[in-house]
């Protein structure tokens, strides 16, 4: 019987090879695509404690803002004010969310490192264009920064072999919005994430790009995490490393 299922199996491809209705219904990846994401998002909230630290599902209205107080929260929790860290940022932009966490960690020893192409998108993301969120690069103060220009895919390989990213508890922010990005972001650092390491997504509720990638990635790395907080109904995260 299994080789009678087998060999049925085989011939359907064979024909569906043969008669090749990509051609013809192509079209339909893309919104399969979403639904099948968005009924895994869904699902996956619904599994998620309530009693995070910070949640505030469900809301009408999204507060830019709220990302801020998703640090703070996971700040104090954490102990990330005091001790040095190593605080990677994919998708700088204008630097709010580096500034921030340059503010809140003053640890002589910490180290902040900025990547981002600085030159806008390099694909479209939903309504936004190719070249959309173009941004000079921003001016901080101090000595613990480092800005990275360009393509992640081209700056990040010779990165973490020139710098030490394990000395210290790491604090990554993926705001890279795109699915190729995020999903480039976490393989790479993949080897060198380690317990208790601190992960923030800035776009996670969006089925086909960052929830997408971290659910790839999840299933690919066998990597748990656990969730410590959200806001704006699951669109900012933080999780940690277990």
């Amino acid at each position: 019987m299994k080789r009678l299922i087998r060999e049925v199996n085989s011939f359907i491809k064979g024909f569906i090879l043969l008669i090749r209705p990509g051609v013809y219904l192509g079209f339909l990846r893309g919104p399969f695509l979403f639904l099948s994401n968005l009924l895994k998002l869904t699902k996956w909230i619904n599994n998620q404690s309530k009693d995070l630290v910070i949640n505030d599902f469900y809301k009408a209205v999204r507060n830019f803002n709220d990302r801020f107080n998703l640090y703070q929260a996971i700040a104090d929790k954490e102990n990330l004010r005091e001790p040095a860290i190593s605080y990677l940022e994919f998708g700088v932009y204008g630097g709010t969310s580096f500034d921030w966490w340059l503010k809140a960690n003053k640890n002589p020893d910490s180290k902040y490192y900025g990547f981002d192409t600085f030159e806008g998108l390099p694909e479209q993301w939903g309504t936004y264009r190719k070249g959309d969120m173009l941004s000079d690069l921003p001016y901080f103060e101090g000595y613990r920064h480092i800005l990275v220009k360009g393509l992640f895919q081209e700056t990040l390989f010779d990165f973490v072999k020139q710098n030490d990213i394990c000395d210290k508890r790491k604090v990554i922010m993926l705001d890279a919005d795109l699915f190729s990005s995020t999903l480039f972001v976490l393989t790479t650092l993949a080897p060198y994430l380690k317990k208790d390491d601190i992960i923030f997504f800035d776009e996670f509720n969006v089925p086909n790009h960052e929830f997408f990638a971290f659910n790839i990635f999840r299933e690919s790395y066998y990597t748990k995490f656990e969730l410590l907080g959200a806001v704006n109904n699951y669109y900012q995260v933080a999780f940690k490393v277990l």
